[in-house]
């Protein structure tokens, strides 16, 4: 159980991976996010404008003649092939750089998906009815669905087969390549090279992979608002007293792009300081800790608390949506609040909430889960033994830890320990040497190991 995974002894000598993490030729994307047609016109409308923004304000004309913006022409054709915009996109940066050049010529706009382009004859093989920026995503998504509909017709590239792709046309760089899926089979048959999917899934991976663990704090440079990474969804952080209650300073916060948080579907605003007082409009009070409000059963069990009235907030339903609800409150001395407690005869630190104790059995889960706090009761352990005792406290998600002695370092997500597999993935991620915790054993045996994040899109 307190094995370190092989791969990763190695951890600081690791020279072999680009940044997005070693490109597999025979799974390039995956079948799900080919056909991925969540994201909406805002959505990409965003998207370009956050790139050289030109796209964001070229209008296209539609078959029927009408006059549209470009991230509407993306979703509804997207919609009408089940094919992704994400992939639209990529598809376009792939071909002509578009995306990103501040100044894109006519014929990059016009060849921009590179559909039904000739490459070997300079231009006078292309076929002219797909000419222009919306033909070419129109006939480009089609053809894109055209791959998956009739797959059994398309015989040069199928799912399962394994065929002998070169670098480029003109290459005699060639390897055997076994197709592991559709998704990847439709990106040969649009472009039967290596060079060229690589440099798809390199797009691809750097603008919409979701790339970290539950448990994450993310940030656009060092002055933009803080997101948590929570349940596969990024969960805004309101206000600065919302942060530092819980995390206590800004230390773990990784600076990443717009394009990365962009891709987590949003979730609910933290907009409420941990352990607040709030009072719903149908009059119940409730202290909210962690991811939970708990109600509190009465007034008097209010007063006996010692609250002051003026400290509650008063809240809508939807301020409170995304907290869960947590044992009602209705022993004022059972530490409904919580509080770091230690032991007199043993000196022990233990955690008491809600009249259970929950052991803790390192300094170093005191400094993962309440940082900047020292214990503020002493009591003895007749009295502790009043408690129901509950489960050894573990870290919180988004720790980065290491064992005493060994050089591999993991990531915390869902209670589990996830190895992070090289150096470079590791500066990849944006992760610092200075956050990671040393750990005991013991600590590491309350963590069990989880899968490896192998590659920047795990």
């Amino acid at each position: 159980m307190l094995a370190v995974t092989g791969t990763f002894i190695a951890f600081f000598l690791w020279a072999g991976h680009a940044t997005h993490a070693a490109f597999t030729p025979g799974f390039i994307i995956s079948d799900l996010d080919f056909t991925d047609t969540s994201p909406t016109a805002k959505d990409v409308q965003s998207f370009l404008g956050r790139h050289s923004g030109v796209l964001a304000t070229i209008p296209v004309m539609d078959q029927n003649g009408s006059t549209v913006r470009l991230s509407d022409a993306l979703v509804q054709i997207g919609q009408l092939f089940r094919i992704s915009p994400k992939v639209l996109l990529t598809t376009m940066q792939k071909e002509q750089s578009v995306i990103d050049d501040p100044t894109p010529s006519q014929r990059q706009l016009d060849w921009a998906m590179g559909y039904s382009v000739c490459d070997s004859c300079g231009g006078v093989g292309d076929v002219l009815f797909s000419k222009g920026l919306y033909n070419q995503i129109y006939y480009a998504a089609k053809q894109y669905r055209n791959y998956i509909d009739n797959a059994k017709s398309w015989r040069s590239k199928m799912v399962g087969g394994t065929y002998t792709i070169c670098d480029t046309y003109k290459s005699s760089n060639c390897q055997q390549v076994t197709l592991q899926n559709q998704g990847t089979v439709n990106l040969y048959l649009y472009t039967p090279y290596i060079h060229g999917n690589q440099l798809f899934y390199n797009i691809y991976s750097s603008w919409f992979s979701k790339v970290y663990p539950d448990g994450t704090l993310l940030r656009v440079g060092t002055s933009g608002g803080i997101w948590l990474i929570q349940d596969g969804m990024r969960w805004a952080f309101q206000n600065r007293a919302a942060f530092i209650t819980r995390y206590g300073n800004f230390s773990k916060v990784i600076q990443t792009t717009a394009d990365t948080i962009e891709a987590y579907p949003r979730g609910p605003n933290i907009t409420l300081p941990n352990y607040s007082l709030v009072q719903t409009p149908d009059g119940n009070t409730y202290l909210l800790s962690g991811d939970q409000k708990r109600l509190i059963a009465s007034q008097a069990v209010f007063q006996l608390l010692g609250f002051n009235p003026q400290e509650v907030i008063q809240v809508s339903a939807t301020d409170l949506q995304g907290y869960l609800d947590g044992v009602t409150i209705s022993n004022a001395d059972a530490y409904p609040a919580g509080a770091l407690v230690k032991v007199k005869e043993n000196g022990g630190i233990t955690w008491i909430e809600q009249g259970i104790w929950y052991p803790i059995i390192d300094r170093s889960i005191i400094q993962s889960r309440f940082p900047g706090r020292s214990y503020n009761v002493v009591i003895s352990l007749s009295e502790l033994q009043k408690y129901q005792k509950g489960p050894a406290l573990t870290l919180r998600d988004g720790e980065l830890v290491r064992l005493k002695g060994d050089l591999g370092v993991y990531v915390i997500s869902n209670g589990q320990r996830r190895a992070i597999t090289s150096r470079k993935l590791f500066d990849a991620l944006g992760y610092k040497m200075k956050n990671v915790i040393v750990i005991s054993p013991q600590v590491a045996a309350l963590h069990p190991v989880g899968d490896s994040i192998n590659t920047v899109t795990n």
